[in-house]
This record gives structure tokens, C-alpha cells and sequence, in this order.
């Protein structure tokens, strides 16, 4: 007779049928959910999701069993959406990881690509030219370079004016780079 009242009560709505639907159900909820979450924290918000949503949605039972069979039903069917939330969850973060390392590996491959191309350029530079910017990409300033040579500070510049404007001709790309990465050798 006792679980007739209590049931009654749910329907109903009963403040105190709820304070006891807690006190009698909660804890063992929480464990059985936890047969599939291990998580306790989820496992608590989800008996506290079907106890507001019961409230919220005025269910109503025609059986003690009925009653019980919903409770355990819907807290294992919660309990198996969290763990597909979770999984699917999981493979974003994967993929997206995944993504960022491809795109690494790409910029990686790009790079190799735009100082291959850099040096290949200052390769084409005729001797001396290219021995002033190489010394300048070495962070020399062209004192020190004119010193180093015997030449004139004005040849130094004037060498390195036109390993710039022969580099910018024939690769944007390695033009960028050398004015990111040796701003230096733009101070004629």
C-alpha cells in the first residue's frame, strides 16, 4: 500500500513524494549509472537530469514497476548518450589535433620549399654580391663587411641593394622570409 501512496504522490507532484523519490533513489542511481560512467560528477547530473525532467514533463506512472523500470531505463539510457557524447567528443579533439599536425607538416614543407628556393636564388647572385648578403644574412653590419672585403662601405650597400632587388625578382616568397627573418639586411 505504502508504494501506491508513493506513486500517487509522484503523479501528483507532491513536493514530499519527490523528497522521497530522492532520499530512496538517488544514491543507488548514481551507482548504477556509474556501472557505465565512471565519472561520479556526470553520474549525479544525470539522476539529477531525470528527476528535473520528470518534474519538468509531469510523467506519470500506472505501476510501482512501471515506475522503477523507467528510472533504471532512463538513467542507463542517459548513461550510454553521455558515453556517445563522450566518444564522439573525443574524435573531434582527435581529428582536429590530427589536422593541426597535417597543417604543420604542410607550412613545415612550405617553408623547405621557400628557402630552398631563397638559397637557390642567392646562388644565381654573381661572386661578390653574394658573398657581401651571405655575410650580411650572418649578421654583419657593413662596416664590418667592408672592413672583411677591403672594399668600400657605398660597393657594400650597392651590393646588397641589388641582391635584394635580384632576390625580390625572382622569388616573392624567400623576398618575404629575408625581410621577417634578417630585417637587418634592409639597413643599407
Amino acid at each position: 500500500m505504502r508504494e501506491n501512496e508513493f506513486l500517487k504522490g509522484i503523479n501528483n507532484q507532491d513536493p514530499q513524494a519527490y523528497k522521497e523519490l530522492y532520499n530512496t533513489y538517488y544514491q543507488s542511481l548514481v551507482m548504477y549509472s556509474m556501472n557505465f560512467i565512471a565519472q561520479q560528477d556526470i553520474a549525479e547530473d544525470l539522476v539529477q537530469d531525470l528527476f528535473v525532467n520528470m518534474w519538468n514533463k509531469r510523467i506519470t506512472f500506472i505501476s510501482y514497476y512501471s515506475f522503477r523500470t523507467y528510472l533504471y531505463n532512463s538513467i542507463r539510457n542517459s548513461a550510454l548518450n553521455q558515453l556517445k557524447h563522450q566518444d564522439i567528443e573525443q574524435r573531434y579533439i582527435e581529428h582536429v589535433l590530427s589536422d593541426r599536425e597535417q597543417k604543420a607538416h604542410e607550412k613545415e614543407i612550405f617553408d623547405e620549399e621557400i628557402y630552398r628556393r631563397l638559397y637557390h636564388a642567392i646562388d644565381q647572385l654573381p661572386p661578390k654580391c653574394r658573398e657581401i648578403f651571405l655575410l650580411s644574412m650572418d649578421g654583419k653590419k657593413n662596416e664590418e663587411i667592408a672592413q672583411e672585403l677591403h672594399i668600400a662601405i657605398e660597393t657594400v650597400k650597392t651590393q646588397k641593394k641589388r641582391a635584394v632587388k635580384q632576390i625580390k625578382e625572382v622569388t616573392a616568397h624567400g623576398f618575404m622570409l629575408l625581410l621577417i627573418n634578417y630585417p637587418h639586411l634592409f639597413k643599407f
